[in-house]
Parts: structure tokens; C-alpha cells; sequence
């Protein structure tokens, strides 16, 4: 059976597997869901993941909005944007991939 909560607005899904957990994160309109599909041996484990990508998606989600906006508003040149968001995802992506003390 399933289990779902909810953490900063977004819904936390687990899935029980015969090997441990997998989460699936989502946001309220159902449109963006995340998951690093990887399986966590326990459950406080799964859920500690899960809000740890919350938390760096959330700021993502954000950050990518400003520089959009500081982009259009000529703010920033059209090479600083893409290397800032590009910077931006290599961050999110890295610091969303478990580790090993996460075990």
C-alpha cells in the first residue's frame, strides 16, 4: 500500500517494494512529479530523500523564475542566463543524487 503526505506543498508518495522504498514527489496540479527512482532500505530514509528533493526542486523552481524574469528585463545578458541555469541544474542534479551516508 502506498503512503502519501504532504511537505511544502508538494504530495510525497512511497511505494513499499520487496527491496525497501522508492518515492515519487508531486506538485498540487499534478503536472511536475520528480524521483530519483532509487530504492531506500527504509522507510524514514525514503521520506528524508523525498523532502530533500522538495527542497531543491522548490528552489529550483524559483531561481529558474528570477532569471527568466531578470532575462527578459535585460538584466542579464542571453550568455548569463544559460550559464547560470546551467549551473543550476548541474547543482540540482548532483545534490539530488543519494549518497552514500544516506544509507
Amino acid at each position: 500500500m502506498k503512503w502519501q503526505d504532504s511537505y511544502h506543498g508538494w504530495l510525497i508518495e512511497l511505494t513499499p517494494l520487496s527491496e525497501g522504498y522508492v518515492f515519487k514527489c508531486w506538485m498540487p496540479d499534478g503536472q511536475i512529479g520528480i524521483s530519483n527512482n532509487h530504492i531506500y532500505p527504509r522507510f524514514v530514509q525514503a521520506i528524508r530523500a523525498a523532502r530533500k528533493r522538495i527542497k531543491l526542486e522548490s528552489a529550483s523552481l524559483v531561481l529558474i523564475h528570477f532569471l527568466d524574469e531578470s532575462y527578459k528585463n535585460c538584466h542579464i545578458s542571453s550568455q548569463e542566463y544559460i550559464a547560470l541555469t546551467n549551473s543550476l541544474f548541474d547543482f540540482t542534479t548532483s545534490a539530488s543524487k543519494p549518497k552514500e551516508r544516506d544509507f
